[in-house]
Parts: structure tokens; C-alpha cells; sequence
């Protein structure tokens, strides 16, 4: 073997090590004993009161964002999670929808969430809301943001090892929002 691709290996072998240290945590530790990974979109939607105080990690598509007096109210169209925690591609697997409020004040400006933008909430089920939508009253899961990740849009250019997917496995690909130096995270036990 020569000397210019003993170089090009381990310098190989060093990106392959590196990428997979900076590996995005969307649940933090603090919170991850108290997920509840078995309990399904479909099983709160259908009896939401059964499941108050569990922890569930959902993730969709913004609607709306609207602040007032008291909180910030998070409108998600329900798409389903990869296994890394990040909304699958397509608004046809959906399943609902659900509301994410931060009643602590710590989302400021609504406008950090873009119509159309993805996000995972990890977040308490508070029971269920009633909104009315296209002529007909609705109730929708209702969470306590504990946590919460706001997906960039980034192009595949930056990516050129990423697979077939919109999702681009290893290395930061996701931010979370942070105002006044402190992360979003809704309501702390």
C-alpha cells in the first residue's frame, strides 16, 4: 500500500469516526427514561383522556403558530416518525392532527415555526382540544411541550454521501430554537 492511500484511509476512517460523534440527540437524556416509545398517535386520538401525564415523542408538518396572552399554540398535521425521530416524507401518511402548546412563555415569537416546516415535539398529553375546521368541530390530542426540534431545509449538495432519502443520516441536520440563550423545552417536571 502506498503512502497516498494509506493517507486517504485514515483520513477515511477519521470522517466515518467523527460524523458518527456528532450524531443530533432529539430526546435529551433528562427525558428519555420518561418516553413512552409504545403508545401510538392512533391510541391518544382515540381516547385521549385515558393517556394524560404520558410522554410521547410526535413530529409532523407546522399548520399555524399563534401566540396570545397566555401561550403559544402549535398546530401539526401528524406524519410519522423514521427512527431517528424525523417526519417521514408526505402528508399521506398522516394520521391526525395534534396540538403542541408551551404555556411557560418560552416560545416568544411564533414565527420561528414556518407553515409547512417539520418538527419532532417531545411533549405531555394534556387531554384534547376542539377547534373548528372546514365546517366541522374537530378534537385533537393536546401536548405540553417538554422539548422540541425544529428541521432546517437543507439541499442535498451539502450532502453528497447521503443516500436516496430526504433524510441524510449522520451529522447535524437539525437545529433546535433557541431564544434568549435558553432551548425550547415547554414544561420541566
Amino acid at each position: 500500500m502506498t503512502i497516498n492511500a494509506k493517507v486517504w484511509t485514515m483520513c477515511m476512517l477519521f470522517s466515518v469516526i467523527l460524523s458518527g460523534c456528532s450524531r443530533y440527540q432529539v430526546i435529551p437524556d433528562h427525558l428519555a427514561k420518561q418516553v413512552n416509545a409504545q403508545l401510538s398517535y392512533e391510541q391518544v386520538r382515540n381516547s385521549p383522556e385515558g393517556y394524560r401525564g404520558q410522554i410521547v415523542v410526535w413530529g409532523g408538518e407546522v399548520l399555524h403558530a399563534a401566540r396570545d396572552a397566555e401561550k403559544t399554540t402549535v398546530e401539526v398535521l401528524e406524519i410519522p416518525l423514521n427512527k431517528d425521530h424525523f417526519p417521514l416524507e408526505g402528508r399521506a401518511s398522516s394520521r391526525g392532527r395534534f396540538f403542541a402548546l408551551d404555556n411557560r412563555g418560552e416560545i416568544i415569537d411564533p414565527a420561528i415555526f414556518k407553515e409547512g416546516s417539520k418538527i419532532t415535539v417531545i411533549g405531555e398529553i394534556l387531554g384534547v382540544g376542539t377547534e373548528p375546521s372546514n365546517k366541522a368541530v374537530y378534537d385533537y390530542p393536546v401536548l405540553a411541550i417538554r422539548d422540541m426540534t425544529v428541521w432546517e431545509e437543507r439541499t442535498r449538495s451539502h450532502y453528497p454521501f447521503a443516500g436516496y432519502s430526504n433524510y441524510y443520516g449522520y451529522g447535524s441536520y437539525g437545529y433546535r430554537p433557541y431564544i434568549r440563550g435558553a432551548r425550547v423545552s415547554g414544561s420541566q417536571s
